[in-house]
């Protein structure tokens, strides 16, 4: 539809169309091309919008993020491997695999060695966020966060993590008595992963330290392991993730 200008003999006035009409007729003819106007935009937006929301092309449900978070040594990569065997489609990213390779260039008291954490971190979140290959996968994240401001931090980026990738975050606390943790501390392969055996530091992040606790999130849960075995840990944790997320 072309642009709807006013003919000549109105726009100069002529004695053919009485004066007191002119501003009821411009009024009018600038409705009509306004509501054309938009009418085009409209159809124009639905033109370019329309032939991408096919079924094929509107996104599936993202896998969750599960982050299993508790002291050293109650026993967290044990219960995550034996998860991952339940879970289709899941991957394990347990805490040193993060941990590590900034260990390797800076120590921990260093200057720049929390923004190297947090680098290696963003790049794996940015991966979990952006990369629809990840997508159909549920990533396994095993974590020792305290309840301290870094510590709070560390499991916002979590949150927003999940938020960003358009999925669940099943955030879980798994927690024993402290013989039993000082039993599986020296008990298991930790060492070959670089992990804490520290008894004594240990028992000092017991009676210092409290762990982050995601209270008033609708998926928290928190598990008590101390009497059981992985494989009955992980079953507990599989069936709460299963009520949370059907689809997995």
């Amino acid at each position: 539809m072309p642009n709807l200008d006013l003919p000549d003999s109105l726009v100069q006035g002529q004695q053919s169309i009485r004066p007191r009409h002119y501003a009821a007729c411009l009024h009018k003819v600038k409705l009509v091309q306004h509501l054309y106007n938009s009418s085009v935009a409209i159809l124009q937006f639905v033109h370019h919008v329309t032939p991408t929301m096919t079924i094929s092309s509107i996104p599936e449900p993202r896998r969750p993020i599960v982050h299993l978070n508790g002291f050293p040594g109650v026993g967290k990569l044990t219960i995550a491997r034996s998860l991952l065997k339940q879970l289709p489609s899941a991957k394990l990213v347990h805490n040193h695999l993060l941990i590590n390779p900034a260990d390797a260039v800076l120590h921990r008291t260093q200057p720049g060695y929390q923004n190297l954490r947090r680098g290696i971190r963003s790049s794996i979140f940015s991966a979990l966020a952006n990369e629809p290959a990840t997508f159909n996968t549920t990533y396994i994240f095993t974590d020792f966060q305290s309840d301290d401001d870094l510590g709070a931090a560390v499991c916002a980026e979590y949150l927003a993590t999940a938020e960003a990738r358009q999925a669940v975050l099943v955030p879980i606390l798994l927690f024993c008595d402290e013989k039993t943790n000082m039993e599986r501390l020296v008990s298991s392969d930790r060492e070959l992963h670089s992990k804490l055996t520290d008894v004594d530091l240990v028992t000092q992040f017991r009676r210092e330290e409290d762990i982050h606790r995601f209270t008033g999130h609708p998926n928290y849960l928190e598990l008590d392991v101390s009497n059981f075995t992985p494989e009955e840990a992980a079953k507990r944790i599989f069936e709460h993730i299963r009520g949370v997320c059907p689809e997995v």
